[in-house]
């Protein structure tokens, strides 16, 4: 069947190679992503699993920094923007060093954020917001550029939908690429085959339950550019990565020939196998 990986933040800790180890037992890939502190050998650690090539996907913020920052390729500010501008150029290499056909990376915010603000929708809705051109603009440049970066490494670049939440519906958005009709504008805008979307399920829908519409839309109307696609569930209202199970809303709508990530977090090695076998079960490998 299609590649099926796991992202880092399923498991309750352990070093990178248990993480791989149990991942290759269940016939799986990992996701390089959450769930991973910094710490002073992680470097060593990254460099025991890269030469699993094929197995191996890098997301987002990952490897993550020993000073903690906001990646947000939409920043006003000059040092956030260069700080996450290199850290994505940083995550291309280490995707083309370990073999991976994409490196992801989520969307901007058109708002100052600090570390200490992600995760939490009610303080971003009183947070000040940038105007949403001027942000729009600065995450078309930093992905037009790094686009063409990642495919002189022989990586393509997936973009992630945001998720926006009921509070967070107020006027022009604080966050890039929350809705279908946004995102299939935006990359019909750059037309370039190495860019695509890595479409988040949990995402899709908080934001189709804040915006108004159904999250199917996200499958139907962006068909043409999902690279591949993360996979966790909720209530609708918040993006929590919950498990999800053989009746989930996007089972049907899943395309054929991307990589499926489970993306559910702190389950453990047992709560990630039953999310590989209803994968299975969908794809009629067991009953």
């Amino acid at each position: 069947m299609t590649g099926i990986y796991v992202s880092t933040g399923a498991f309750r800790g352990g070093r990178l190679v248990e993480m791989a180890e149990a991942c290759e037992a269940l016939g799986v890939g990992m996701e390089l992503s959450s769930g991973v502190p910094w710490h002073a050998g992680l470097d060593a650690e990254i460099g025991e699993i890269a030469g699993r090539k094929g197995q191996l996907l890098v997301h987002n913020y990952f490897p993550p920094p020993e000073k903690p920052f906001v990646l947000n390729l939409a920043s006003r500010d000059m040092e956030t923007l260069e700080r996450s501008m290199d850290h994505v150029r940083a995550a291309i290499d280490l995707s083309a060093r370990c073999g991976a056909l994409f490196y992801s990376v989520h969307s901007g915010f058109a708002m100052d954020l600090k570390a200490e603000d992600l995760g939490k929708p009610e303080a971003q809705a009183r947070m000040r917001k940038v105007p949403y051109a001027q942000a729009y603009g600065m995450f078309r440049e930093a992905v037009q550029f790094l686009s063409t970066f990642a495919k002189t490494r022989g990586v393509r670049l997936l973009i992630e939908n945001n998720v926006i939440t009921r509070e967070q519906v107020d006027g022009e958005s604080p966050l890039l690429m929350t809705e279908p009709e946004e995102i299939a504008g935006f990359l019909r805008e750059l037309n370039t085959p190495n860019l695509g979307l890595l479409l988040d399920v949990g995402h899709a829908k908080v934001a189709a339950g804040a915006l108004g519409f159904e999250s199917r839309r996200f499958f139907e109307e962006l068909a043409p550019w999902i690279g591949a696609v993360h996979l966790s569930d909720n209530d609708g209202l918040r993006d929590n990565n919950r498990p999800f199970g053989d009746d989930a809303w996007f089972g049907k709508y899943l395309p054929g020939g991307v990589p499926l990530v489970i993306e559910v977090y702190g389950i453990g090695i047992d709560g990630v196998a039953a999310m590989v076998h209803v994968l299975k079960r969908w794809a009629g490998e067991e009953k």
